[in-house]
């Protein structure tokens, strides 16, 4: 099994159509990168998927930011060469083995290779890494690859949840998600036209608890700043 567990590959055709639907608010959340990102210009994306916070971030800042987006799912990244060109670099690249001493001025990550959950009064960390040891080493490596004083930014989501809703196109969007361990969950997506699945991803993720998340972060470099005043961003900083 891949060590980054999910790779969104049969999903690949519908994404944009889930995620655009109602699933993110990609505007809110690049506004509020916008101004977190402040002076900062070498900016890495953990997990740039087809480039849907990349492209909002760009319309907001013109030419201010130079973005190198990384991704492990090639079929991803083929429609985010389409939609950004050569205004982003965009590599493939398993965070794993990423390599990329003191280059960037700031990372983030919107539902890419971490991200929160709210749930009530409480936040978790999710992470597409399934082992503990695995996200000590690529945290290690992100720490590597930013300079001190580097933003970390994740992005906070709802908590989740079964449900469906209508997609464009006469289809119909619904997710399944059911605990396998303690800590650790599937999650099912389905994309179904008049009743037919024709499009099915499962994914994993680990849940860590805030604080032992920001234990694991702090013993990777990082230590925790604040949560945006909207609640869409969690703040770490490279130490």
């Amino acid at each position: 099994m891949p060590r980054v567990a999910n790779s969104y590959t049969a999903l690949s055709r519908h994404y944009d159509l889930i995620m655009t639907s109602g699933y993110y608010d990609y505007g809110a959340y690049a506004r509020t990168l916008v101004t977190q990102l402040g002076d900062h210009k070498e900016i890495l994306e953990l997990g740039v998927g087809t480039g849907l916070v990349c492209e909002r971030l760009m319309e907001l800042s013109g030419a201010g930011l130079r973005i190198t987006g990384i991704d492990h799912t090639e079929s991803m990244l083929t429609q985010a060469r389409a939609r950004l060109g050569d205004r982003v670099r965009l590599i493939r690249q398993d965070i794993l083995e990423m390599m990329a001493p003191r280059a960037f001025d700031a990372a983030y990550s919107v539902g890419g290779v971490w991200y929160c959950v709210q749930d009530e009064d409480n936040t978790s960390l999710c992470s597409h890494l399934l082992e503990e040891d695995d996200d000590s080493r690529a945290l290690k490596n992100l720490a590597a690859a930013l300079r001190p004083g580097a933003p970390l930014l994740l992005a906070v989501q709802q908590a989740h949840r079964d449900y469906h809703r209508p997609l464009p196109g006469g289809l119909e969007y619904a997710q399944e998600i059911r605990a396998v361990e303690d800590d650790r969950y599937l999650k099912d997506y389905f994309v179904r036209q008049e009743g037919e699945v024709v499009a099915h991803q499962r994914c994993q993720f680990r849940v860590y608890p805030q604080d032992r998340a920001d234990r694991l972060l702090a013993q990777c470099g990082f230590r925790f700043q604040y949560a945006t005043g909207d609640g869409l961003l969690r703040s770490y900083v490279r130490l």
